[in-house]
């Protein structure tokens, strides 16, 4: 597998995949509501399966938007891998998003 390809696995496996199910997770708890007003708002008061839904396709659409640029800078910076830097940004995000998650709902099934 190409490094890019690895990646843009990685990315989505923490940010899009990670994120989203260990959101899911901690909204199942009442003690806990999303951080991020505008995933509060796609999510729903309270938090519904659709929300989730919502949440989820918000998140397709922006890894499309994200790839799109990804492609952009490759062409504007052709025999670079500036390219790299978009997957590897979006890592680092999902897997402190991903952290973030785990650590409240831990925090709140140990109570």
């Amino acid at each position: 597998m190409a490094l890019s390809s690895t990646l843009w696995l990685a990315a989505v496996l923490t940010y899009g995949v990670g994120d989203l199910v260990t959101t899911a997770v901690g909204l199942r708890h009442a003690q806990i509501e999303e951080g991020m007003p505008f995933a509060r708002r796609l999510l729903g008061e309270p938090p519904s399966a659709w929300g989730v839904v919502r949440f989820g396709l918000f998140k397709v659409a922006l890894f499309v938007g994200f790839y799109l640029g990804a492609v952009a800078m490759t062409r504007t910076a052709p025999g670079t891998r500036v390219d790299l830097l978009v997957p590897v940004a979006i890592t680092v995000v999902g897997v402190a998003a991903v952290g973030n998650n785990v650590r409240v709902i831990r925090q709140v099934r140990s109570r």
